[in-house]
């Protein structure tokens, strides 16, 4: 159970939207709460590119809220140069210690990948080994293999939904993905009392366009929600087109 944030920018990013997932992190609810507290506390991950390579701006395991680390990667964010894109995500934690292992978004051969859900009992068999114990590196695992066999990570997200989730038991499957030229966000959820939860929401704005979860802040522009099974696509020069893929 996470919380996630993909920003696709012409010339600087703006600080608000990472501003707000912090909010977020720190008092967000989550489904069957109970007595726990709210928030997405087990970690927080900010990555983007430089020269087309992916690289971390900023990963921690401690709470977003709570960690200065995370400020100061804010600062290097608000120096990231356009045309780019930047994946954030605060991590509440259903499989899997909290460690730096486990702490998304996880980057290999060029992609950049975060999760939100809980795919249940996936160990499927793939080419690379994980480092951590979460099914969503696992997941990512299955889509680098996939993105070997397509050689585009637009369709080897397809596959890794329509082929590898399949016939697997799962909360949800939200996705964001970016191999440095197009930011992918997917929406699949299986449990219909908590679609409130495993939302994938779409603001474009002059100059930036934002695919998030949650908000406190709110968002202007024209912001759209992804269906369940559909996908979005944001390319650098911020075109946005939508497919539904399940």
């Amino acid at each position: 159970m996470c919380r996630m944030l993909g920003v696709v920018f012409r010339e600087r990013p703006r600080l608000d939207a990472f501003r707000d997932l912090q909010h977020v992190a720190e008092v967000g609810p989550v489904p069957d709460q109970g007595d726990e507290l709210p928030g997405h506390r087990d970690g927080w991950g900010i990555a983007s590119f430089m020269a087309g390579s992916p690289r971390y701006v900023g990963r921690s395991e401690r709470p977003m809220h709570m960690d200065p680390s995370y400020d100061s990667a804010l600062r290097d964010v608000a120096a990231i140069e356009g045309p780019n894109m930047a994946i954030a995500h605060a991590r509440r934690g259903s499989e899997g210690s909290r460690s730096m292992a486990n702490t998304h978004p996880f980057i290999s051969d060029g992609i950049v990948f975060a999760h939100n859900g809980t795919v249940k009992s996936f160990h499927p068999q793939t080419t690379r080994q994980a480092k951590g114990q979460t099914d969503s590196e696992r997941l990512f695992m299955a889509l680098l293999d996939r993105a070997d066999e397509k050689k585009a990570v637009g369709e080897a997200l397809k596959s890794l939904v329509r082929e590898d989730l399949r016939g697997h038991e799962y909360t949800a499957a939200i996705l964001m993905v970016s191999d440095g030229r197009a930011l992918y966000g997917y929406r699949g959820y299986a449990e219909e009392r908590n679609a409130w939860y495993y939302a994938l929401k779409v603001s474009q704005c002059e100059g930036v366009v934002t695919l998030f979860q949650e908000t406190v802040q709110g968002y202007s522009g024209d912001v759209i929600e992804v269906p369940n099974g559909g996908l979005v696509k944001v390319t650098l020069d911020l075109g946005v087109s939508y497919e539904r893929i399940l």
